[in-house]
Order: C-alpha cells, then structure tokens, then sequence
C-alpha cells in the first residue's frame, strides 16, 4: 500500500517538471540545476536543524501538516488500511528505535529538500522563459510534493523527539 501511495505521489510531482524539460529540452541548465540540487545531500545535520520553522507542533497543524498526513506513504488512511489485516501493525516502534526512525525522517527531509531546489530552479526557468502557467503548475507540486512532506518530517521529528525524552537529539 504505501509503494503505491509513494509511486502515485512521485509520478504526480514529477510530472509537470518532466514535461518542462522533455518540452524545453536538456540543456546545460538542466545539468547545472542537478548540480546545484544536490548540494543538501552533503549539508549538516545543524543546517537542517537551522531550517526547522519550529520547535513545536502547533505551527504545523496550523499549516495543514495533520491533513496532508492523512494522504502520504505511512499515512493515516495507510495505516488505517493495513491495520484491517494486521491489528497488530505499527509504523514505528519509537521506544524501541527512536534513532532509526530519525535517520529516515532526516533522508525523506534530505530527499524533499533536493527536489524542493530542483523544481524551484526549474520553475524559475520557466518563468524567464515566459512559460507562465507551467511555471505555476510546477510551483503547485512543489508545495504538495516537497513543501509539505518537508514539513510534515519536521514535525515528525518534533513528535518523536517530545515522546522519547530520553533520547538525545542527533540533529542538535
């Protein structure tokens, strides 16, 4: 179930930037912006951690994050579909491995924050070319494909890291 959410969701986000470039063409700006997209893969734990809008969940739920959980892979209509077969089904065991779970949430920010540059350069692409309404139809998937998943990691995080107390933050 949550492969299919996560394939349906990627084709979805990418779709529009696909068809940019298949229209536009692979330039040298198409490899520069790969380039210049990966640059967060070797950021800092700390910079991220700069990047946090806040260290408390309500700021998130105010912005839609809950809703847009109910949508994503290990969402809340993903679990609540798997948990019909398998009562017993949880996501995360966070008192078992907090840690683990952090490092996934850190890579999907990781991810998100790559392809969250990616599509702003190329939308920014399109908009000095005149490409108007794909510009804005990329800026769209952008805020649903890596804006909010984005956020919904931080705010994770923040869960995870209030409910093991114990545990010491790795980001900090």
């Amino acid at each position: 179930m949550n492969q299919l959410i996560n394939f349906f969701w990627t084709i979805l986000g990418f779709a529009a930037v696909l068809v940019y470039w298949v229209s536009a063409g692979l330039s040298a700006w198409f490899y520069i912006f790969i380039v210049l997209s990966i640059i967060p893969a070797f950021l800092s734990q700390k910079i991220f951690a700069g990047l946090q809008l806040s260290n408390s969940t309500e700021l998130y739920e105010r912005l839609g994050v809950r809703f847009i959980r109910k949508f994503v892979q290990q969402g809340d209509i993903a679990n609540r579909l798997v948990r019909k077969n398998d009562p017993a089904y949880q996501v995360i065991r966070i008192k078992a491995n907090p840690e683990g779970y952090l490092k996934t949430i850190m890579m999907y920010e990781r991810y998100h924050f790559i392809c969250l540059i990616f599509f702003l350069l190329t939308s920014g692409m399109a908009l000095v070319e005149g490409r108007y309404i794909q510009a804005l139809i990329i800026m769209i998937s952008n805020m649903f494909y890596n804006f909010y998943p984005i956020l919904l990691q931080q705010y994770n995080r923040i869960r995870i890291l209030r409910s093991s107390k114990k545990f010491k933050n790795p980001i900090s």
